[in-house]
């Protein structure tokens, strides 16, 4: 299984053993450049999301997916969320999965009713359990904001990939379809 590490101080891609590579806002990085698969990170993983679905790394072959570490606390992560509904709206139908993982500890039914009052329309997996969970511990993700961002080879691009960097990395990867 790929092992992934995430340099937690700041926006980098992960090139395993090279250390981070500079990130270009205007362009995701080279899929061959980081060697990290999801496939192979999610691979034995059955994560269920908060409308009882269960994610496995079937679920994200030939697609676009966006992993999105959040938690209700965390102010940057909201302020993401106009960002994530406009790609949920504009690139959904191309295969894009937004899939957030809470890193929150409160109780099933008190993110829920966050999730409605904020229209979040993208799945959210929540076990209760915040960074202790078996997708942030997979992916070694402490606290938020955290971002993946893997092309439909399944290759990680991007990391942190927030706001317009998102939008700008997400154009590339369409604009290639």
């Amino acid at each position: 299984m790929a092992m992934l590490t995430l340099a937690l101080c700041g926006p980098a891609p992960v090139v395993p053993d090279e250390g981070p590579a500079p990130a270009r806002a205007d362009k995701p990085e080279s899929p061959a450049s980081h060697g990290v698969r999801l496939a192979d990170v999610w691979a034995d993983l059955a994560a269920r999301d908060l409308d009882g679905r269960t994610w496995t790394a079937a679920d994200f072959q030939g697609r676009v997916v966006l992993l999105d570490f959040w938690a209700t606390w965390c102010a940057p992560c909201l302020a993401d969320f106009p960002h994530l509904e406009r790609a949920r709206a504009g690139y959904g139908d191309r295969d894009l999965v937004i899939l957030a993982i809470s890193l929150d500890r409160s109780g099933r039914d008190d993110l829920r009713s966050f999730r409605r009052r904020q229209a979040v329309t993208w799945p959210v997996l929540f076990d209760g359990v915040g960074a202790a969970g078996a997708v942030p511990r997979r992916f070694q993700v402490e606290y938020p904001p955290r971002s993946l961002l893997f092309d439909r080879r399944g290759r990680l691009v991007a990391v942190d990939a927030r706001g317009h960097t998102l939008d700008a990395a997400l154009r590339v990867l369409f604009a290639a379809d």
